[in-house]
C-alpha cells in the first residue's frame, strides 16, 4: 500500500514514523510558516523521508494532485493538517482520503476536540479514523476506539498519549483496507454536534459561575497548548497552568475566587463557588513562569482575589 500523509501537526509523529519503518509511505505534505519551527519536516529530514512545504491553498491543491499521481498513492491520511482538502482530490486516489480525529465521532466535531472534551468534564474520549466528505468530520467511520481519560489529564498529557494509541489504531484500519476487509459506517447525525474554534473568551475562568472542578478542567484544557487559563490578579493578567483539588477546613463564605490560604512552605490557595477550593500550583505572566510557593514570596497575600476581568481588579483594589 502506498500512503501519502498531510500534518503539520506533531500528533501524527508516531504514525508518521510507523508508516515508514513499514515502508507504506511515500510522502509528508505539512504547511509552510517561516515563523514557526516545523517539526513534522525536521523529522522526516532526519528519518529520510520526502517532505513537502506548501504555503498557499492554490500550490497546496495543486501539488497534492500532482504527488497523488506520481506517487501512485493509495489512499491520503489527513492527521492535524490546517488547510481544507478540495473536493476534486477527494476521489483521486483509488482509497479516498481519510482523517484521524480525537473524539468518538459524530460527537465534538469541529478543529479543537480535545480542548472541549477536556472542558466539559469527559470521561472518555476516542480516536475516529473516517473516510474525508465534503463536510467537516462527516464521512463514514473506518474504525474508532473509545479510550478513557484519566482524572486531571492535561491537553498535552492527553495529546501525547492519543498520538501513541493512534499508531496501532491506524495500523489495523489501513490493514483492513489493504485486505479489503472493511466496512465504513455512515456517521448517525442525530447524535452529531459540531463545536467552534477555541477563543480568547473560552480561556477566561469564570470564578463567580465555575466550580473547582469546572476551573480545573478548563485549565487542564489549556495546558500547554493556550499557555494556561486566563485570570486577573493584583491588575495583572496571569494564565494558570496548573491547578490541583484542596480541601480546606474551618473556611466557608469567601467569595470566590479570593485566595484564603496563602504561605512559603503549603503554597496558594483559592477559593471557589459552593466553599471548594484548588491550590495554585503554576501561573505565568508576561516575564516567567511562577509556582505558588513563588507566588507567596514575590508578596502575594490572603485576601487577594482573582477576578474574570481587569475592570474587577480595578474595583476590588
Amino acid at each position: 500500500m502506498k500512503i501519502l500523509i498531510l500534518s503539520n501537526h506533531i500528533a501524527a509523529l508516531p504514525t508518521i514514523n510507523a508508516l515508514f519503518e513499514k515502508k507504506w509511505l511515500e510522502c509528508v505534505v505539512t504547511s509552510g510558516n517561516q515563523l514557526i519551527k516545523n517539526e513534522i519536516h525536521d523529522f522526516c529530514d532526519l528519518k529520510g523521508i520526502a517532505c513537502y512545504e506548501v504555503i498557499t491553498q492554490t500550490s497546496f491543491s495543486e501539488q497534492v494532485h500532482d504527488l497523488i499521481i506520481s506517487t501512485k498513492a493509495d489512499l491520503v491520511l489527513v492527521f492535524g493538517f490546517s488547510k481544507k482538502i478540495p473536493n476534486s482530490l477527494l476521489d483521486l486516489p483509488p482509497l479516498g482520503f481519510f482523517n484521524v480525529h480525537f473524539s468518538l465521532l459524530p460527537a465534538y466535531r469541529g478543529p479543537a476536540p480535545l480542548f472541549w472534551q477536556i472542558k466539559n468534564g469527559e470521561t472518555f474520549t476516542g480516536i475516529t479514523i473516517h473516510k474525508i466528505s465534503s463536510s467537516l468530520d462527516s464521512g463514514p467511520i473506518l474504525h474508532q476506539q473509545q479510550v478513557q481519560l484519566r482524572a486531571e489529564e492535561s491537553f498535552g498529557a492527553l495529546n501525547h498519549r492519543l498520538s501513541l494509541i493512534a499508531v496501532s489504531i491506524i495500523a489495523e484500519a489501513f490493514d483492513m483496507l489493504n485486505n479489503n476487509d472493511y466496512m465504513l459506517t455512515d456517521q448517525n447525525e442525530h447524535l452529531s454536534f459540531t463545536l467552534p474554534s477555541v477563543n480568547q473568551q473560552d480561556l477566561i475562568i469564570d470564578w463567580e459561575n465555575q466550580t473547582a472542578a469546572e476551573i480545573m478542567n478548563l485549565v487542564n484544557a489549556c495546558n500547554p497548548v493556550y499557555n494556561g487559563a486566563i485570570a486577573f490578579l493584583n491588575g495583572q493578567e496571569v494564565s494558570i497552568v496548573e491547578v490541583s483539588p484542596a480541601i480546606i477546613n474551618d473556611v466557608s463564605g469567601e467569595e470566590p475566587g479570593t485566595i484564603v490560604f496563602a504561605d512559603g512552605n503549603y503554597g496558594l490557595f483559592v477559593a471557589c463557588k459552593y466553599d471548594s477550593f484548588l491550590r495554585i500550583n503554576v501561573v505565568r505572566n508576561n516575564e516567567s513562569i511562577l509556582s505558588g510557593h513563588k507566588l507567596v514570596a514575590l508578596g502575594v497575600k490572603t485576601g487577594a482575589r482573582f477576578s474574570n476581568n481587569i475592570q474587577d481588579q480595578i474595583l476590588n483594589n
